[in-house]
């Protein structure tokens, strides 16, 4: 897995084998660092032509709701527009993140990908990634 991006707050990789990136998120998120990361997720993600899209979001705290906003009504169609068909959640430890998540995707249902699923680990984000979600890709 090659890294692209670090920061104090995320770092993104790329997994050429599953055609995935993965948003690490590392810590808490202020508006702009939130935004700076989605959308430098956007532009690899189209510039790596991914298919599979992991947000691991085990150290990342709350999302807040003018982000949350941000995220289903300027994000979101973005992302739509891209060839992701799978995205992997792993979710944070920290309960108002998966209060936030949940309300996102709960409003960016006609938008999200084909296939989303939600797990504890990156690993087994990973394992998904490269065995169920990549048997499904078009090659």
């Amino acid at each position: 897995m090659q890294t692209l991006f670090t920061s104090s707050y995320l770092r993104i990789h790329h997994d050429g084998f599953a055609h995935a990136l993965e948003l690490e998120w590392l810590d808490f998120a202020n508006s702009a660092q939130l935004r700076t990361g989605l959308n430098t997720g956007l532009q690899l993600a189209s510039q790596y032509h991914v298919r599979a899209w992991i947000g691991n979001l085990k150290h990342m705290h709350v999302i807040r709701p003018q982000d949350q906003e941000w995220i289903n009504t300027d994000w979101f169609p973005r992302f739509a527009q891209l060839d992701v068909l799978h995205m992997a959640v792993v979710e944070s430890e920290d309960v108002l993140n998966r209060q936030g998540v949940t309300h996102i995707m709960h409003h960016a249902l006609g938008l999200a990908p084909l296939s989303t699923a939600y797990f504890r680990t990156v690993e087994e984000a990973r394992h998904w990634v490269r065995t169920t979600a990549f048997a499904f890709q078009p090659h």
